[in-house]
């Protein structure tokens, strides 16, 4: 049974008749019914549905992530962002053995039409502290040097993303400090950038690699400091790649920790 809301002019929420009425983003909006539904249940359509409903709980998992980088995207598109995202990256997503693998590399986090920034190589400046350099591109027609650069970073074993707070294009370089619960996981990197009016530029993966547990040196007064990571990497502590790194699927299989890591 349809409510009436507003008084006789405004909107109506629940069933009348062969219509049904909701508030989708503050509008009031109706839709017929759906036709007689039959839930057939064929390998291929279980199949499809497991997949669907594996991509809406990644989708979750990035949701703040996706209001910054789809909110204007979507609005345009009439869905909702993690609506968008599916839509966008449908592609990269498929079921292995129960799991849900994803094509990292591919996977984009924003879209829009904001001029994206060069991103340089990762560098870890400590066990859990990110820094990439970049090129603000400051001659492109949809380019302003406050622009907001974000990096977002995912950890493979936790199933989980973490992103860093703004920072201006001007700058040049964008800082992300994430969990120690992390340390020594395989983290994945993307940045992209957000305009005044809250537009997007379209993500670019930057790389993949272990988040160090970095040794220390100590200097002639007995102070401890991070040492130089320019050094080449060792087989048990790779750097981060680049992303031509021929890591393109990754699973994303449950974590072998009972819980993930808590907010910062």
């Amino acid at each position: 049974m349809g409510k009436q809301q507003e008084g006789i002019n405004g909107g109506f929420s629940g069933r009348l008749g062969n219509v049904v009425g909701y508030n989708w983003r503050g509008r009031w909006c109706v839709r017929s019914l759906p036709a007689d539904f039959k839930d057939a249940r064929t390998d291929a359509q279980l199949h499809q549905r497991q997949l669907f409903s594996a991509m809406v709980r990644f989708a979750g998992r990035a949701k703040r992530i996706l209001g910054l980088g789809l909110e204007v995207a979507s609005r345009n598109a009439g869905v909702t962002p993690g609506n968008y995202f599916i839509r966008l990256n449908k592609q990269c997503f498929a079921l292995q053995d129960g799991e849900l693998a994803v094509d990292l590399p591919e996977l984009r986090l924003s879209d829009g039409p904001v001029a994206p920034v060069a991103f340089e190589a990762p560098q870890l400046l400590d066990d859990t502290t990110i820094s990439v350099a970049f090129e603000k591109n400051p001659l492109h027609r949809n380019c302003s040097q406050d622009d907001e650069v974000y990096l977002v970073a995912y950890c493979l074993e936790y199933k989980d993303f973490d992103f860093s707070n703004a920072t201006a294009r001007r700058r040049q370089q964008v800082v992300l400090q994430l969990n120690e619960a992390w340390v020594g996981k395989e983290v994945h990197l993307w940045g992209f950038v957000v305009d005044r009016a809250g537009r997007a530029s379209q993500s670019l993966y930057i790389g993949n690699g272990i988040l160090g547990d970095f040794p220390t040196e100590t200097d002639d007064n007995g102070i401890d400091f991070q040492t130089d990571d320019t050094a080449a990497p060792t087989a048990a502590e790779p750097s981060f790649r680049d992303a031509a790194s021929p890591d393109a699927l990754a699973t994303v299989a449950a974590p072998s920790r009972a819980a993930p890591p808590g907010e910062k």
